[in-house]
């Protein structure tokens, strides 16, 4: 076993610290620099390892492995670090000034004089009334992080010997909340550790085998089904084979075939039916939205009013005529509870919803708009001119439990955009906070766009039930003019406008442009035309898609090239920089939330961000370690630790641009993504832009995605249930 060493230890440069990785390089110094290799020049030994971030010139008890580098020589791996909470009056002060001001810390002492106060806060005896200037958030400061410290100490102890990284260490502690109940829960079962975001099957497994856990017990037999299942899940299926699933659980932690199948039969979460297996979350959720769709559909009454009378009126008012299509929307409105509203990129989805609103308001009938992303209902609340909202917002996403409960969807109409990007759970969640007692349900969709990227096919088996009334507008208008529309047309039905062999600038109409250039001359293609549209457009209005977050074309380089030329470096600006790909945030970045999160605003509003909501940096506070966004309805202050759920906004991918729209959009689709891209996708990345559209591109790459059409058929039960199919379980 290799040598290890206690040591103290004290920071004195950090080199490299990665918060996704949690690894660290620093130069430090010790009181003992004889039982390391101490560079002589420098007085400090070289440590390095995972760990939470050190603060230099802070003093840390470290256990130590003396290694060897071909390149830079001797240097220490971190076994475990922590920081040591002082006993001593002196030292204690000294601890407290790193957290707060000396006039708190001085009106601290003088409340407490002569008193142990570290002892005090652990035990939480300190009246922040008799502390002027302390306040409840800096005293909550202070405890959390003396508390924290002992979890830490106490969990680094125990699971240091286990190989389990300081990162993860900190992420397991904070999840659990105490390091007690972390070590309970690992002793007795381990595989519950998978509830921490971030910890898989895989994390979970190598520390139960390094525990000792019996390789074939049954815990994690059970625990690798879910595992499988929920992988499956990722890719759109609720159901999978039975047999395919113990195929994929032999291959991931190779047991015996008829322990699976035992397991399988006995396992809570998981339900067999006949060759199939699913997750319970799933299949229940696809059953409740079944009974409550065909309930609905099975309560209908008519709407008082005449479509013929509305329809004849809406005409004359707005000088237009609508195709027949359009008009038996109506008829079907008039009838059914529930309504499926489908139509491709310029076949006046929006111009239907909007005359539906104004029915809605004329017969005085409460309505609520809805989308799944917060990018999405920004377009709808632009279309329509009304307030939309995310499903996620409308149904109390993120608050606790009990308000959560409390929630309810109360309006007697309500209308899904982009249906095509929910799914299964999403869409139960939805249903189940509708209350009204004469419901009327409308989703809205485009069946060509790509699917929800989580469990489910909601639309595509709503529509292929065949029980919802379904309007289908496929009357393109406009398409004669050229341009976008004409292009994704041609897109959608396979047709090629441009052959293999083209190279240059082509021109669609008075908005779209098609830049066929050689792989070599992309990168250079899209800054050209970026450029060129900030004459007329400003940077916020200009969107680049690509289907790819890595490489020259991916959106991380593509940010920071955008970064480069519209919000530069300079003198007295702030920034943050974060994550391994040498990401930096300057304020007046434009960024975008990816993860739904409750959190209090700059004035202890609690708000809610959403998955999709786009704002801007106004303030990077290092001292608190917190970026300021605006997100145009709050200004919320994002921790240096959650900023794995904000990205860079000028370049996104195309999957993350769906529901969204922007003035105008650069489309990238180079030859090295030709696996990645298919028909869908790129129908998705040209009808995003509202007023003009760039795509840089190789001919023959925009053909070959053009013959591939994305795989919309996944397993699920949905269709069969919405259809009263009945099926056996076990």
């Amino acid at each position: 076993m290799e040598n290890v060493i206690e040591i103290k230890v004290v920071p004195a440069r950090e080199f490299f610290y990665s918060n996704d990785s949690g690894y660290g390089i620093y130069a430090c110094e010790t009181d003992t620099p004889e039982r390391v290799m101490v560079n002589k020049r420098f007085n400090t030994f070289s440590m390095k390892g995972n760990t939470f971030r050190l603060q230099l010139d802070k003093e840390y008890n470290a256990k130590l492995v003396e290694k060897e580098d071909k390149k830079y020589g001797t240097y220490y791996e971190i076994v475990s670090i922590f920081e040591n909470i002082p006993t001593d009056k002196d030292k204690q002060r000294g601890y407290l000034l790193s957290i707060l001001t000396d006039r708190q810390v001085d009106s601290l002492y003088k409340a407490y004089p002569d008193v142990d106060i570290i002892q005090l806060v652990k035990d939480d005896k300190i009246d922040v009334k008799k502390v002027h200037g302390l306040g409840e958030k800096n005293y909550k400061k202070i405890r959390d992080k003396i508390v924290e410290n002992l979890e830490f100490q106490q969990a680094f102890e125990f699971l240091s010997q286990y190989g389990v990284t300081n990162n993860l260490i900190i992420k397991l502690v904070k999840h659990f909340k105490s390091a007690g109940l972390l070590i309970g829960t690992l002793q007795n079962s381990p595989y519950d550790i998978t509830a921490v975001s971030g910890v898989g099957f895989k994390k979970a497994d190598a520390i139960a085998m390094s525990m000792g856990n019996d390789p074939n017990g049954k815990s994690r037999i059970q625990a690798a089904i879910e595992f499988v299942l929920q992988e499956q899940a990722n890719n759109g299926h609720t159901y999978y084979k039975i047999d395919s699933v113990a195929e994929l659980v032999i291959e991931l932690i190779n047991v015996d075939e008829q322990l699976i199948y035992e397991c399988m039969e006995e396992t809570d979460n998981v339900k067999l039916i006949e060759d199939k297996i699913c997750l319970k979350k799933f299949h229940k959720a696809e059953r409740r939205i079944a009974n409550r769709i065909k309930e609905l559909l099975e309560q209908s009454t008519e709407l008082d009013f005449e479509p013929d009378k509305f329809i004849k009126e809406q005409e004359e008012k707005r000088k237009m005529t609508l195709t027949e299509q359009q008009r038996q929307f109506f008829f079907n409105i008039k009838k059914s509870n529930v309504n499926i509203l489908t139509g491709f990129a310029g076949c006046g989805k929006s111009a239907v919803t909007g005359l539906l609103i104004d029915l809605l308001e004329e017969l005085h009938i409460p309505y609520r708009l809805l989308s799944p992303t917060g990018k999405a209902a920004k377009v709808l609340s632009g279309y329509t001119n009304r307030y939309a909202e995310t499903i996620h917002r409308a149904t109390g996403h993120g608050l606790p439990k009990e308000e959560q409960d409390m929630v309810e969807i109360a309006e007697r109409f309500v209308i899904v955009d982009e249906h095509s990007m929910v799914d299964v759970i999403l869409c139960d969640q939805l249903l189940r906070k509708c209350v009204h007692e004469d419901l009327r349900l409308l989703f809205v969709g485009d069946p060509f766009q790509i699917p929800s990227v989580s469990a489910g096919n909601v639309l595509h088996d709503m529509l292929s039930s065949g029980i919802i009334p379904t309007t289908k507008l496929d009357i393109v208008f406009r398409q004669k003019e050229g341009g976008i529309i004409d292009v994704a047309t041609k897109i959608r039905l396979g047709e090629k406008f441009l052959s293999n062999s083209d190279t240059g600038i082509f021109e669609f109409g008075d908005n779209c442009v098609v830049a066929s250039v050689p792989q070599e001359k992309v990168e250079g293609g899209y800054r050209y035309y970026f450029n060129q549209l900030l004459e007329k457009y400003s940077s916020d209005e200009i969107t680049i898609v690509t289907p790819t977050k890595k490489s020259n074309l991916g959106t991380v380089e593509i940010n920071k090239h955008i970064q480069g030329i519209i919000n530069p470096s300079s003198e007295g600006k702030a920034e943050k920089k974060y994550g391994i790909d040498g990401v930096v945030f300057k304020e007046k970045d434009l960024v975008l939330n990816t993860k739904n999160t409750k959190i209090e605003d700059i004035i202890n509003r609690k708000v809610d961000i959403v998955n999709g909501d786009i704002g801007k940096i106004v303030k990077i506070d290092n001292d608190e370690e917190e970026i300021h966004i605006d997100f145009g309805f709050a200004v919320v202050p994002i921790g240096f630790g959650m900023l794995n759920q904000i990205i860079h906004a000028w370049g996104i991918t195309m999957h993350k641009m769906q529901g969204s729209s922007n003035k105008t959009v650069i489309a990238i689709a180079d030859k090295a993504h030709k696996f990645q891209m298919n028909a869908n996708l790129l129908y998705t990345a040209v009808t995003r832009p509202e007023e003009y559209l760039v795509i840089v591109s190789q001919a023959e790459t925009i053909n070959y995605a053009m013959k591939k059409i994305a795989n919309l058929q996944r397993n699920t039960f949905l269709c069969g249930m919405l259809k009263g199919e009945e099926v056996t379980v076990e």
